[in-house]
């Protein structure tokens, strides 16, 4: 009975061994075998991918606010009762259309008051030049005095000036009198009405009695933080992206639904925001259906720039190094692993983009590296593209 114990322990310590063997022949992708006990070089299985160029571009998703163009709050340039609306709330106004009209029988009556005083002053100075005149002849002649010439020509002057002063309170009365006028300052949309006919308004009130927005175009402010922008500006000058290539901007409402018409940065903030340490970007865009109004909420796709023949690698196939460089393993003759030290640009997506260290064209080991050594053999699992 002991012998049978002995053997059957015997049995299950050989059999583990076995196992543990081949376990380790199958993770470390080598093992000792050979007669001179030198260790002999195994097959790893790994995915590989064929470097080929190709153009992209790179993007991020930013939120932002909508905003008019032009914004004008209508105000009374002279004081009084209003008497009447001219618009439809909410409407498109162009500029130069009248919005209301205020009573206006007092400036009527100041305008022809100053009218009326101009003529009689120019009745006068036309009296005075016509003697003036005259006097200049007899003075000729020696029939008046040159100290009687003197003094009718220095009335005359006076007159002449009172004409103009008189004519400046004409134009004056007249521009009092057209302020019961008032006007759209700008062309837009114009939102509700804060006044009804029969109220006083006064001139330059504080309140306004409606607010045009210009909404075509629009604008929309967004914010971008400023270390992202540094990033960007280096990328730029850096060459990884196109030249002129930055700047445009898609539009997504709340539902994902995309807006048809593509913007353009036309503006960055010199400061950078204290507080939040971010920097205000502000596009424009073309708004002919009026979809987008002001204080709207959106997300943006900022266009960060384009590169052309650009080399992506798959993130996993690159390794970050402690000092800060980065490698990944290129497939050799014969399909030996070759370690490679590369300089990465940007990130897109999942992939990293390579501006040296790889050419188009070659293969890079992309997945099953973990028992990848400098000099190894390896068999492909797969081939992607």
């Amino acid at each position: 009975m002991s012998i049978f114990r002995s053997s059957s322990r015997t049995v299950f310590r050989a059999a583990v061994l076995a196992l543990s063997a081949s376990a380790l022949l199958m993770l470390g992708g080598c093992e000792s075998g050979g007669k001179d006990g030198k260790t002999k070089t195994v097959n790893t299985d790994v995915e590989v991918m064929t470097i080929q160029p190709q153009d992209v571009e790179y993007s991020r998703m930013i939120t932002g606010r909508t905003e008019a163009v032009l914004l004008a709050e209508v105000r009374p340039q002279v004081s009084g009762i209003l008497k009447k609306r001219l618009f439809d709330e909410g409407a498109d106004v162009k500029e130069g259309d009248v919005l209301y009209l205020i009573d206006d029988a007092l400036y009527k009556a100041s305008f022809k008051s100053a009218e009326a005083a101009l003529h009689k002053v120019q009745a006068n100075n036309e009296v005075l030049r016509v003697k003036l005149a005259r006097f200049k002849s007899m003075l000729a002649r020696k029939a008046v005095s040159q100290q009687d010439y003197d003094d009718l020509e220095a009335l005359y002057k006076s007159s002449s000036a009172e004409v103009r002063v008189q004519k400046a309170l004409v134009d004056e009365a007249r521009i009092q009198y057209e302020y019961t006028r008032i006007k759209a300052p700008i062309s837009g949309r114009i939102g509700l009405s804060r006044v009804t006919p029969g109220a006083l308004v006064t001139q330059h009130q504080g309140e306004a009695l409606a607010v045009i927005h210009q909404l075509n175009p629009i604008h929309v402010k967004l914010t971008m933080s400023a270390s992202e922008l540094s990033t960007l500006r280096r990328k730029m000058a850096q060459g990884v992206v196109e030249p002129g290539s930055f700047g445009k901007v898609r539009l997504f409402f709340d539902d994902g639904t995309p807006y048809d018409h593509e913007g353009v940065i036309d503006f960055s903030d010199a400061a950078v925001t204290a507080d939040t340490g971010s920097v205000t970007l502000r596009a424009t865009f073309e708004n002919p259906d009026h979809l987008l109004m002001p204080n709207m909420a959106v997300r943006a796709e900022l266009i960060e720039g384009r590169a052309s023949r650009a080399l992506l690698v798959p993130q996993p196939a690159v390794s970050l190094n402690s000092d800060g460089s980065a490698s990944l393993f290129i497939l050799g003759d014969g399909n030996v692993a070759q370690l490679r030290t590369v300089t990465l640009a940007a990130s897109k997506g999942r992939s990293w983009q390579i501006i040296d260290g790889i050419k188009p064209g070659e293969t890079v080991i992309t997945n099953g590296l973990r028992y990848v050594k400098p000099g190894m053999k390896v068999t492909i699992s797969r081939e992607g593209n």
